[in-house]
């Protein structure tokens, strides 16, 4: 193993679920700062503001591995979109040969697996349909499917996303690869790993968890009564989960 398993990471990088921005990691920032860690919380392009378009999942990893991850071990964290993102940072230091940058791998409300065909194309469909109309629909989806609570923060961010943003986001996560054999290896490392997932996620739910949290040794933590977006539901639950792993 080339990781120490024991170390305590001093910076947590947050990688943000689709279609939101960093705005979604506001009560995490809050606990891993109060318990004494540093923490990195960007925008992907698109998304709060920040220019361009994601052209795809694997450039952007090696954006963030040049320009945002610290030479020292990091904790990465990443929920839904964000995991898929935190999988190809993995791949990409593995194919460096610097997988020691990584310490701890929090995968939350996300799999390892790719997009079979229908679910690319069901991407492309709301690709075209944000770029014809806007996200609006999104929004109006997300109000059905999330807690009041949830779908109020959600709102925002959604439709402060660009559109081009949000249709770049859905191909890059569209033409994915299959990261489990990454995430095995990452455990081989000796990687950290915590499976985070809400009780109730129709999404990704728990039994997916439960895999990424076989493939990598890991740790499995359910969130009960929260949702696809664990973070925002059950903010509580989810900060002392993600506190006792990295502490």
């Amino acid at each position: 193993m080339t990781n120490s398993q024991s170390t305590k990471p001093q910076t947590a990088v947050l990688l943000h679920a689709f279609p939101l921005d960093a705005r979604m990691w506001t009560e995490q920032k809050k606990a891993l700062e109060a318990a004494g860690l540093r923490v990195i919380v960007p925008h992907l392009p698109g998304f709060g503001g920040e220019a361009g378009e994601l052209t795809s999942l694997e450039e952007m990893a090696e954006t963030l591995v040049d320009n945002v991850l610290p030479e020292e071990p990091v904790a990465l964290v990443g929920l839904s979109m964000g995991g898929y993102l935190a999988l190809e940072v993995l791949a990409a230091l593995q194919q460096r040969g610097q997988p020691e940058r990584v310490s701890h791998l929090v995968l939350a409300d996300t799999h390892a697996q790719g997009d079979d065909a229908e679910k690319s194309e069901d991407r492309e469909k709301q690709a075209q349909k944000v770029l014809k109309e806007g996200q609006e629909f999104m929004v109006e989806t997300a109000r059905e499917e999330q807690k009041p609570s949830t779908a109020k923060q959600t709102a925002k961010m959604t439709r402060e996303a660009s559109r081009e943003g949000v249709a770049a986001a859905l191909r890059a996560m569209a033409a994915r690869a299959d990261r489990r054999d990454v995430l095995r290896r990452a455990g081989e490392q000796g990687v950290q790993v915590l499976a985070l997932v809400g009780s109730e996620d129709a999404l990704t739910p728990p039994e997916q968890a439960q895999e990424n949290a076989d493939l990598s040794g890991g740790q499995l933590k359910v969130i009960e009564g929260a949702g696809h977006l664990s973070n925002l539901d059950e903010p509580e639950a989810f900060n002392q989960a993600l506190v006792d792993f990295l502490s």
